[in-house]
């Protein structure tokens, strides 16, 4: 009888335990939901290759898009030519003891970099036809797949001595690269400074120095020129940036935030609080930005062209009453930025940037 009893009382202890495990593995299981659905609000595609998504569900998330936000800073070893140490934003160190034969770009914003300062690389994600590509010889080399989603294997295949990819967006390639012990940097430009620091370090890979000292030389030479013209008054600017269903608002972090940093004007939401975790937007107002009464409204978009972004801008604003009387509408000081600068980083080209700006603002000093 006592071991019968012995015997109940370790199974009521038995199933106690597994209740309580399995209600503590439930509750994990709702806390993991919770912070992979925070996580999947601070996902963002860097600027570069944004329009490779507009043919993917958007709903499923491609591998290694979520950001890594222990970013560190892009720095190269002092000296000249090699061997040269170069640690991107993520940390991971790469020395070259020689200049690199085959190197393997994957994402359109550093490979025009890479061509523009006299590199070259073996292959390249899928390229539509109708692409701006740096060279024609770029629409020969080998396609290893979408942007977002690269594949490996077509990647491997190339045999790359080095592998030079986006920062965020590709990810999820870094950890089977280095397995495979092929070297890799991943890279980021939204800024100004960014484009200094990424030219400096494609001078150091390719062994271009002296072509990218003239590219940095000319870009500061243009960027001071622009800066002499623009007077000394505080212009008042909100970025507004649009897409087929919402709409937000830039902040300095973003490339068109960085260009008006860069000419001095007031970004009305710097300082406000960004949508997700390194995000350069935040929620759009309109009360807000009826209080702060900006000068001028700066709109970029992730639409077909600037003529589209006019026409979705006029559609969920126009007749409203408030945004009809903001004293920047009845002016007419509505500037619509081309994408080709401002949702995409012109890398070499980031002062033509600059200039579109300074122009739409003052036409009048830079005729």
């Amino acid at each position: 009888m006592k071991n019968i009893k012995k015997v109940m009382i370790g199974i009521l202890c038995l199933f106690m335990m597994v209740s309580l495990f399995g209600c503590k593995s439930n509750k994990m299981a709702e806390m993991k939901g919770d912070v992979t659905s925070s996580a999947t609000k601070s996902e963002k595609m860097e600027s570069g290759d944004m329009k490779e998504m507009s043919s993917v569900d958007k709903d499923k998330k491609p591998e290694g898009m979520k950001m890594n936000m222990m970013k560190s800073t892009l720095s190269v070893s002092e000296g000249e030519g090699y061997p040269v140490t170069i640690t991107d934003i993520m940390g991971n160190k790469v020395t070259l003891t020689e200049e690199p034969k085959n190197v393997a770009v994957t994402s359109g914003t550093f490979l025009n970099l890479a061509y523009n300062c006299g590199g070259k690389s073996i292959c390249t994600a899928n390229i539509d036809s109708s692409a701006k590509v740096p060279d024609p010889s770029v629409m020969e080399l080998p396609q290893i797949g979408a942007v977002y989603n690269l594949d490996v294997e077509k990647l491997l295949e190339q045999t790359p001595e080095l592998v030079i990819c986006q920062f965020g967006l590709q990810n999820g390639v870094i950890p089977a690269l280095k397995q495979s012990e092929i070297p890799v940097l991943a890279f980021s430009m939204r800024t100004y400074k960014d484009v200094i620091d990424h030219v400096k370090v494609m001078g150091r890979i390719y062994n271009q120095e002296e072509k990218t000292e003239k590219i940095i030389k000319k870009m500061e030479n243009d960027k001071n020129a622009i800066l002499e013209k623009i007077p000394d008054e505080k212009k008042k600017v909100v970025i507004i940036y649009i897409d087929s269903k919402s709409t937000s608002v830039k902040l300095p972090n973003s490339i068109a935030g960085n260009v008006c940093d860069l000419l001095g004007f007031e970004n009305i939401a710097a300082g406000e609080i960004p949508e997700g975790m390194g995000g350069e937007s935040t929620p759009f107002s309109l009360e807000y930005i009826i209080e702060k009464d900006p000068d001028v409204i700066l709109v970029t978009s992730m639409l077909g062209n600037e003529k589209d972004a006019e026409k979705i801008i006029t559609e969920r604003m126009g007749e409203d009453p408030i945004y009809k009387n903001l004293r920047a509408v009845k002016e007419g000081n509505i500037v619509y930025l081309p994408q080709s600068h401002f949702l995409y980083n012109a890398g070499t080209d980031f002062v033509t940037g600059m200039e579109y700006v300074a122009k739409s603002i003052y036409p009048e000093l830079f005729k």
